[in-house]
């Protein structure tokens, strides 16, 4: 963990419930899967036997932890595979303004690299900036098509960097929330700018990308995502 090293992102879910069973299932239909369930207290103390086998008789088994908070709301943290050359897992955490926090999406180590390597800054030590950039398509494509079946249309990306905005998971601060308002509470109070992901991916000339975004400090960026394919 460190200032702006991870990369991560927010989402809305609107599915999200309180009924814990009813959550379950639903993610059971969906992914088609069993999970292995561990609840635990605001404290960390397990609320029942360790991992807990769901019993719908599907084919796939994830891991699912469930948290109660102050608020006394379920807090989901499920855990599912990405086959990725940086990760093998991608991790979600469901809360109940329904907002998603997603941890896990390593397109570079550090949100610097990455930020460099989009604008062309990059010095390759290993490999060429296309051969990254087709790196970071291919994790497109893995959570893109995790997010479609889950039923997440958007994703905010951004690094951790002590930004007010990571608070956005606190349903007493945000009790309501859109995706549209990810990007302009971002902004509203810290200050953050954000580009189509898509959009920058497909650039391949440094003389075709944004000037507004080669321009802004890494810190300032965030990105948004709309789920859409890039070939």
């Amino acid at each position: 963990m460190g200032i702006a090293k991870n990369i991560e992102a927010y989402a809305i879910y609107q599915d999200y419930t309180e009924n814990t069973e009813l959550f379950i299932k639903k993610l059971s239909d969906i992914l088609n899967a069993d999970f292995i369930v561990n609840t635990f207290d605001i404290e960390c103390n397990l609320l029942h036997k360790r991992d807990k086998i769901t019993a719908y008789s599907k084919p796939n088994k994830y891991r699912l932890n469930i948290w109660y908070y102050e608020s006394g709301m379920p807090v989901y943290e499920l855990t599912l595979p990405i086959n990725y050359e940086y990760n093998n897992n991608i991790e979600l955490v469901f809360s109940s303004n329904k907002s998603v926090h997603i941890m896990f999406l390593t397109f570079e180590h550090s949100w610097n690299e990455f930020i460099e390597t989009l604008k062309f800054d990059e010095d390759f030590y290993y490999e060429d900036r296309q051969q990254r950039i087709e790196r970071y398509k291919n994790l497109r494509n893995e959570y893109i098509r995790i997010f479609n079946t889950i039923g997440i249309d958007s994703i905010f990306i951004v690094t951790d960097a002590l930004y007010q905005i990571e608070d956005i998971v606190d349903e007493e601060t945000y009790p309501i929330l859109t995706f549209s308002d990810i990007p302009r509470i971002a902004k509203e109070i810290d200050n953050l700018t954000s580009f189509d992901l898509e959009e920058i991916l497909q650039i391949n000339k440094v003389s075709e990308m944004s000037k507004y975004f080669m321009a802004e400090p890494s810190l300032n960026i965030a990105f948004i995502d709309n789920l859409n394919i890039v070939k």
